[in-house]
């Protein structure tokens, strides 16, 4: 019967275990873009991508799907600025993200709505990068369906260690919860820097 040597034993099991790591990593993310192709179409968060929503401290995120379509609820309990501050229910963009957009003025369009039970009247939008803060969210008004709001950020800084795409609905008592079908991010005009 065959023996394998010793010596061979670690070459060998290092190279079958080499071999496993890239085959799971295989079955990753086979979406990764260049920076050309994020800059030319920036960042859609819609469909299974609106699960990638982080909640901060008072707010909290449910995925639900109705009539075939995908949208985030989210519910807050309090104000952005009672106890921890956070970017609200926000995206964050990733290092390659980043490297791709930094430096540019930015379109964020949000496709938001009321929620059907416990309704917001309004909703808080901002893009957090170095140099915008808690006093950046800009309140909207929402209708009972889907509506398109843009708004357009300026960075005071060209290098951006952090970005996060936020939403923070009104808190009242009764009516403190909205809907998120789609958020995209579109890369403007460069910053003079």
């Amino acid at each position: 019967m065959f023996s394998l040597p010793d010596w061979a034993f670690l070459p060998l099991s290092a190279a079958a275990i080499a071999a496993m790591i890239a085959g799971a990593l295989s079955f990753g993310d086979s979406q990764r873009r260049t920076p050309e192709e994020i800059f030319a179409n920036g960042l859609l968060y819609e469909g299974d991508r609106l699960s990638e929503v982080t909640t901060g401290n008072g707010l909290e995120a449910e995925y639900l799907i109705e009539n075939g379509a995908a949208f985030l609820r989210i519910a807050a309990i309090r104000a952005p600025l009672d106890g921890t501050p956070s970017a609200g229910a926000f995206f964050a963009l990733s290092p390659s993200e980043l490297g791709a957009l930094e430096g540019h003025r930015v379109r964020l369009s949000f496709d938001i709505r009321s929620a059907p039970e416990a309704g917001s009247e309004g909703a808080r939008l901002s893009f957090f990068v170095p140099g915008i803060g808690q006093n950046s969210w800009q309140r909207h008004n929402l209708a009972n369906t889907f509506e398109t709001i843009e708004i357009e950020i300026e960075p005071p800084s060209c290098n951006w260690d952090y970005a996060y795409i936020g939403l923070w609905p009104d808190w009242t008592a009764n009516a403190n919860t909205i809907d998120l079908s789609r958020a995209t991010l579109t890369v403007l005009e460069p910053l003079s820097c």
